[in-house]
């Protein structure tokens, strides 16, 4: 308890006679309570923007995934958007210019969309030479300090999405949606448990909000659901569906806390304001961004894909 103000009182001295005196008594304010048990007990759900902006995020994905042209559509508006996030949160300016950027995040979604991983060594030979060419005959100063985090972006963010549409376009955009979806659940589930009930940090130097409680709620619930979508689709047995399932999730896991790694050595909170709640559209798809790539692996490691 704080002791804050002092009242002067009347004391007794050695020799029994009482004079003036001081002793503490608590301040009338109570003790401030850490910011973690203060929105546990403030968290009105009706009043969050977090939710209104996710049931709109649910109904605009669900929309554009009712076909694969328009879902392809929709990653080529999240290529748009998360470009720019990426190229206000390094301020590359004209460093290097937006569109060879966007090439970095669209070029392997379309390679890899329309003519399978054959091909897609492309992007990653054109993209370098492009950023070359473009320091050579424009710029002589600053580039190469943009190079690495430019090229970040393309294994990183164009291999993610990338998979997505390699996803979509194999299996279709129901069970690309499902999948999506389960990395939601999971999300979901892993912020409300640890919000709630979490008391142990899961990477408290990374994002210190996320918990081995919440995460270990996310897991169970996201397994449950990406299991029942992998066993209901794949031609896999319950030992891989169930694997597959857990490494899936992990790695969405992983993926979420790889992007505010990145937020963090940049010294920003969110990719950008755009959701209400959420930050950018990299804040909402940084876990698919690893963990699509890494089902792919597994799928064509155990011969479940054509």
């Amino acid at each position: 308890m704080n002791y804050l103000r002092f009242r002067k009182l009347y004391q007794a001295d050695n020799d029994g006679t009482f004079w003036p005196g001081y002793i503490e008594l608590p301040d009338n304010d109570t003790e401030a309570e850490p910011e973690e048990t203060k929105n546990k007990k403030n968290f009105n759900l009706l009043s969050n923007p977090r939710v209104y902006t996710g049931l709109g995020l649910l109904a605009l994905v669900t929309l554009f995934f009712l076909n694969k042209t328009t879902a392809l559509i929709l990653l080529v508006i999240v290529a748009l958007i998360a470009t720019k996030e990426w190229f206000d949160i390094f301020e590359y300016g004209i460093m290097l210019p937006y569109p060879l950027l966007l090439y970095a995040s669209l070029a392997p979604l379309i390679t890899i969309y329309f003519y399978g991983y054959e091909n897609y060594y492309i992007p990653f030979f054109i993209f370098p030479l492009g950023v070359v060419i473009y320091t050579g005959t424009f710029l002589d100063y600053g580039i190469y300090e943009k190079f690495g985090s430019s090229f970040l972006f393309l294994v990183w963010f164009g291999s993610g999405l990338g998979a997505i549409g390699y996803i979509l376009s194999n299996f279709g955009p129901l069970f690309t949606y499902f999948l999506l979806i389960s990395i939601s659940m999971s999300d979901i589930a892993a912020y409300e448990y640890g919000r709630r009930y979490g008391k142990r940090k899961l990477a408290k130097n990374i994002s210190p909000n996320k918990t081995l409680e919440g995460f270990l709620a996310g897991l169970i619930v996201g397994v449950v659901v990406n299991f029942f979508v992998l066993r209901n689709t794949l031609e896999s047995t319950f030992t891989q569906s169930l694997l597959l399932a857990v490494i899936f999730i992990i790695f969405a896991t992983l993926g979420d806390l790889f992007e505010s790694k990145i937020k963090r050595s940049v010294e920003v909170k969110d990719a950008s304001s755009l959701l209400p709640g959420h930050g950018g559209v990299l804040d909402r798809i940084d876990s698919q961004l690893l963990s699509f790539p890494v089902l792919v692996f597994f799928l064509h490691f155990l011969d479940l894909i054509q």
